[in-house]
Formats: structure tokens, C-alpha cells, sequence
């Protein structure tokens, strides 16, 4: 298999020395569009080393026009285990396809195949967990084809999978379809080994170097926040997707000069958690006396006082985000004229 790769990756390199310069095309682009569902299947686990694992299933799906592409070019001199560059085939509607350089595929002799390399992260962030710290996946390879089929009434959706192996030359997601990985798979953990007990955010990224050209990058992030007690306990506290652990503020406007009691509903809160208003202009919202009026195991509530001060004109932009501890809801409070 090693060979074979190598010797065809002569004629690959030919096709990927176009992405060596930018290509006028008279037709429309049809980029992938890639997005990773929330994690599911969670569970924490002890293997027969000890350790504590967090073990997950992920999906990413392409939600384009296009399919994600990736070509096979030149073999990376050098390079242990051995590597090709990788370059993305954007199709075009009316023009020719155009090579946009986009990492490197690696092989792996134990799998007997090749894996696109940093096509997406896993890592578990603190929300409210003394003690707690960061912990990031270890699987950074993937096989990426079409296993699921997410929707397929989308524009340019096939009716079955086309990337269905872990090519040595091209592999791919189609138009409404997902490339998923069980919760059972190798790599499909996070080691909790010794971290502490409470609530974490649990984030997958996709194309986290942001090599692969795509019509919306602004949603290659999802999370679940999780209620995680050792030694086997994991409770879904939202699974909506949402990297926010605050989730409303009610009433969520107040005028010049007026000041409102707020109620704050979120996960993870804990008593002395900073709350803030931030990235509007014009008279900024100030938060006093601020009390974590329930603490659960679902939701949780904050109650505090919240002072828009005088000032004879708003802003601009006078709607804030709120943030509380470590954690934002964007566009959360307006402050009326």
C-alpha cells in the first residue's frame, strides 16, 4: 500500500502545481459549507490502564454547494510517517474546478490507510469546575467520506454516498451528507484522568487552521455543556450546540437613565462569577449587586441590578453582549434612547 501511494503520487503532483497561482474563473464558486454537530453518545469510562476517559461520537456535515474535495499532489520529502500535500478541488459553476492548497494527508501503516491531517479539534473547557483545567482530544487524523446523510433535500445533495473509501488519491464530503466517527472509535476521547468534577464545555472545531475554502466560516464550532462527576457520570445540561453557557436575560432592554432588576439564566454559575456588559457604544449598562439566586444541577439563575447611567445621547450600536465568568451571550441587552 505504502508503495502504490507513493508511485501515484507522481501524478497527482502535476494537477496540484495549478494551485500554484490564482485562477480567473468566469463562473460561480461552489464551496463546501462544513459543520460540526454537537457532540453525542458521552459517556466517561475507565479503561484497563486506569485512566478516566470521556469517550464521544462526532458528525461533520457539508451544508454547501459544493462537495468537499480533497485532492492528493506531491509526497513531502522527508517526512515520518510519510505525508502528500493536500489540495481542496472547488468545483465551479460554468468555469473549470479550481486547487486551493489545504494540508496534508498522512499514512498510517497500522490502518493500512491515508488520513487528512487537523480536520478538526476536540477539547473540554472549564465552565464551572474548581480546579478544573482544559483538556484537548488526542485524534488529529481523519478519514474524511460520506458515512451519514444529514439532509438531503439540499441542492446538489447525491442520493448515496460518491466518497466512500479513505482514498490514497481523493476523499471527500458530499452536498447534505456527514463524515461520522462512533463514540467507540480509536481517538474518540478525552482523558479526564485526575481533572475535577463539575460543569465543562465540550467543543469541536472543524478546519481549525482554516486551510479549506469554504462559503461560511463562521460556524465550524459547536459544544455541549456537561454536568461530569467521576466515576462515571455524565449529565447533557444543552446540547443545542450553543459555546455559550449563558443562555438569557430577562428584561433584556432598559433606557437611558432607567435602571431594571435582570434575571439571568445559564449553566455553571457559581457565587462571585464577574458579570459584565461588553462590545456595544453609548452609555454602557453597569451590573451591581449581583446574587446567584438558584444553583442546580440544570439551570441555573442570577439576579442582579443593572444602571444604564444619563447621557444625553446612545450609541450607535447600543445593543451589549453579556458576559458572566468566562462565558458570552452575544447581543443580549439593548439600551433604548
Amino acid at each position: 500500500m505504502k508503495a502504490s501511494w507513493m508511485r501515484d503520487a507522481a501524478l497527482a503532483a502535476a494537477a496540484a502545481c495549478l494551485a500554484s497561482g490564482a485562477l480567473a474563473q468566469t463562473g460561480v464558486t461552489m464551496p463546501p459549507n462544513l459543520i460540526p454537530l454537537p457532540a453525542s453518545n458521552i459517556s466517561l469510562v475507565t479503561d484497563g490502564a486506569g485512566q478516566t476517559l470521556l469517550r464521544l461520537a462526532t458528525t461533520g456535515w457539508n451544508a454547501g454547494t459544493g462537495p468537499l474535495e480533497l485532492v492528493a499532489g506531491e509526497v513531502v520529502t522527508g517526512s515520518d510517517p510519510p505525508k502528500q500535500k493536500v489540495y481542496q478541488r472547488v468545483y465551479v459553476n460554468g468555469g473549470a474546478p479550481v486547487l486551493s492548497y489545504a494540508g496534508s494527508f498522512t499514512y498510517h501503516a497500522g490502518h493500512n490507510h491515508i488520513h487528512f491531517d487537523d480536520y478538526a479539534t476536540y477539547s473540554l473547557q472549564p465552565v464551572n469546575a474548581p480546579g478544573g483545567s482544559e483538556r484537548l482530544g488526542t485524534k488529529t487524523t481523519f478519514c474524511v467520506m460520506d458515512t451519514t446523510k444529514i439532509n438531503g433535500s439540499l441542492p446538489g445533495a447525491p442520493s448515496s454516498a460518491v466518497y466512500t473509501t479513505c482514498g490514497n488519491q481523493i476523499q471527500g464530503i458530499s452536498v447534505g451528507w456527514g463524515d461520522t466517527y462512533g463514540a467507540h472509535l480509536a481517538g474518540q476521547e478525552i482523558d479526564f484522568t485526575d481533572n475535577a468534577d463539575g460543569v465543562y464545555r465540550l467543543r469541536i472545531e472543524l478546519d481549525p487552521k482554516k486551510l479549506i475554502v469554504e462559503s461560511n466560516e463562521n460556524d465550524n464550532v459547536s459544544c455541549v455543556l456537561l454536568n461530569i462527576r467521576k466515576p462515571s457520570s455524565v449529565t447533557v445540561l444543552d446540547a443545542s450546540g450553543s459555546c455559550s453557557a449563558v443562555t438569557s436575560i430577562s428584561p433584556n432592554a432598559a433606557r437611558i437613565g432607567q435602571t431594571v432588576q435582570v434575571t439571568i439564566s445559564g449553566y455553571g454559575f457559581a457565587q462571585g462569577m464577574a458579570v459584565s456588559f461588553e462590545g456595544g457604544n453609548g452609555p454602557r449598562p453597569e451590573v451591581s449587586n449581583v446574587v446567584l439566586a438558584s444553583d442546580s444541577d440544570t439551570v441555573d439563575l442570577i439576579t442582579a441590578t443593572v444602571t444604564v447611567p444619563a447621557k444625553r445621547k446612545g450609541g450607535r450600536d447600543p445593543v451589549w453582549n453579556l458576559r458572566v465568568g468566562t462565558s458570552v451571550l452575544p447581543d443580549a441587552f439593548t439600551v433604548q434612547p
